[in-house]
């Protein structure tokens, strides 16, 4: 059940992280005539520090609680509680952390498969 709500909120930015730094580094490391060991420290580096740059967790929260709520309206068919809303909003932040520790384990099996180092 907590898989298939990760996807609901998380998908899209699952697809940007992957879209963005996982992509473009295998890519790179696939076909490209030059063999940089530095490029996949540098995208996982870029990952981390793009994060903290960006990523505000209470105005994320805000900004999410609106969908949440709404998707929890139609999950439940009723307007859900306060507190729902809390725990879901907290899942979703949860998640969003995931997603970033799933793209970085993506970057560092990508090091490994192409022996980077």
């Amino acid at each position: 059940m907590k898989l298939t709500y990760y996807f609901k909120h998380q998908l899209k930015y699952l697809a940007f992280l992957l879209g963005v730094f996982v992509l473009p580094l295998g890519l790179f490391l696939q076909f490209s005539p030059y063999k940089e060991p530095r490029a996949t420290y540098v995208m996982l580096i870029v990952l981390i520090v793009s994060q903290y740059a960006y990523y505000n967790e209470k105005r994320f929260r805000n900004k999410i609680e609106k969908d949440v709520s709404h998707i929890l309206k139609d999950e439940l068919k009723r307007v859900p509680s306060r507190k729902e809303i809390t725990e879901r909003s907290t899942f979703v932040v949860k998640a969003r952390g995931f997603s970033i520790i799933f793209s970085g384990i993506l970057i560092l099996t990508l090091m490994f498969f192409y022996q980077v180092f």
